[in-house]
């Protein structure tokens, strides 16, 4: 059934599910942004100009210790440097399209709307398929993120902490990782990434990602070697 309809409208329908994996992450930023005095217009600002949760709960955090500008940029830029890995896995799938196009791939790009394309390949035939499917997926997981964001500023410090919101940001990420794990290779590489994230996440400015994502990719082209040359 979902193979017949519309390539917007199955973007949506794959995005559904992991949503509310995104919303306490949402109500979660937007508490954070309401305790650091950031007023509802910058808040809003922050979500439409740099639109990658990580980074932002990053940036606000470091705003609300004083922290000079440079170095919440380049916290920001490094935590955001997985993106340059999935813009070239996507870069394939796009050629032929037009900058603008590829512009607005690039701003609404996200962990949640990567997973949805890399792992749908068979709901979509052709390049202009694909963009209308990415942008069904990825504009319904832009929705979501504001308007939780927008609920986290006005009513995130009345949520109970005993739902403990932070807890759903590892498992959302655990929901995007664990059904692309089809092969030896990537379980080595995910176990891999798991034991660095672990052993470095007190390294500042959220180095610790970038060394992890480096010695994980590193790792996973040295196994994809070996298996080419059949020794696994």
């Amino acid at each position: 059934m979902m193979k017949k309809s519309h390539p917007f409208t199955r973007g949506i329908a794959l995005m559904v599910p992991i949503v509310p994996g995104v919303i306490p992450f949402g109500l979660i930023m937007g508490t954070a942004a309401a305790n650091a005095n950031l007023s509802l217009s910058e808040t809003l600002g922050i979500n439409l100009m740099v639109f990658a949760g990580a980074s932002q709960l990053a940036a606000v955090d470091l705003m609300n210790q004083n922290t000079q500008s440079l170095v919440i940029v380049l916290t920001g830029l490094v935590i955001n440097l997985r993106m340059l890995l999935y813009s070239a896995a996507m870069a394939p799938r796009l050629q032929g399209v037009s900058f603008w196009k590829k512009s607005f791939v690039a701003y609404f790009l996200t962990d949640q709307a990567y997973a949805v394309v890399a792992s749908n390949e068979d709901l979509y035939a052709s390049t202009s398929d694909m963009l209308v499917f990415y942008f069904g997926a990825a504009v319904f997981m832009s929705l979501a993120w504001h308007l939780s964001v927008i609920l986290g500023f006005f009513f995130g410090n009345i949520t109970p902490t005993s739902l403990s919101l932070d807890f759903a940001v590892p498992l959302s990420f655990m929901a995007l990782t664990i059904p692309t794990l089809t092969s030896r290779i990537h379980i080595y590489v995910a176990i891999v990434a798991s034991i660095f994230s672990v052993l470095l996440h007190d390294l500042p400015y959220h180095l610790g990602l970038l060394v992890t994502a480096v010695c994980s990719i590193s790792i996973g082209a040295l196994l994809l070697h070996y298996k080419n040359r059949r020794v696994l």
